[in-house]
């Protein structure tokens, strides 16, 4: 592979590992407030016309969370050991589904908002939410079209700057508990928890990104 073309590859890696961390970072939000919190937190989604939605564990449906979860980190955790084989057709398969979920919504004309009782957030993402949906799907066609002919091969250790972050998010688990547990809902501690809790997975992600020099 050339210079320039390895060069385009590893970007498209970046954008992936970005934008699937993102559309992990709900799931890890909900996880932890669904298992802490229990009745007291209420979430939902819809995916293809069908409404999840539960308030802590009084439904199945909180088991969607937890299957997206374990995708989000099964995807981040193939791409951070460069397995091509499983990262390229999985990130393909998962993105193009969320993309037939976006035309299918974009067609009935369903807005899109983004809503937090918690942190008083409500707002419609209808147009960078579709766009988005449908670009990172082309962007996993092209990158697994790359680096089809490519051999796994283990990254870098977590270290330095990168593993101590990985221990402030291990230390601040107590903290969240003890935030998302006794704290009021909706109330400073709430919001405390809900705000520890994104920033943990997002130094987490930062933390475990291995480079896209492969």
């Amino acid at each position: 592979m050339d210079g320039p073309r390895k060069s385009w590859d590893q970007r498209l890696f970046t954008l992936l590992w970005i934008w699937v961390s993102f559309k992990t970072l709900i799931p890890w939000l909900v996880f932890f407030r669904l298992t802490l919190e229990g009745d007291s937190y209420r979430w939902g989604n819809q995916y293809f016309n069908w409404t999840f939605y539960s308030s802590g564990f009084e439904r199945a449906d909180f088991l969607l969370i937890y299957v997206l979860l374990a995708i989000g980190i099964f995807l981040l955790w193939q791409m951070r050991r460069y397995r091509f084989t499983v990262a390229g057709p999985a990130l393909t398969v998962f993105l193009g589904v969320l993309a037939a979920d976006a035309m299918f919504q974009f067609l009935r004309g369903v807005p899109i908002i983004f809503q937090g009782d918690t942190l008083g957030v409500n707002v419609d993402i209808s147009i960078p939410f579709y766009g988005l949906q449908f670009v990172m799907f082309l962007v996993a066609i092209a990158w697994w079209m790359s680096v089809v002919g490519l051999r796994s091969a283990p990254p870098a250790p977590v270290a330095g700057l990168r593993k101590r972050l990985v221990q402030i998010c291990l230390v601040f688990i107590p903290v969240q508990i003890l935030l998302l547990v006794v704290g009021e809902p909706h109330g400073l501690t709430d919001q405390i928890g809900v705000i520890g809790t994104l920033s943990q997975w997002t130094l987490l992600a930062y933390a475990f990104y291995p480079g896209s020099d492969y």
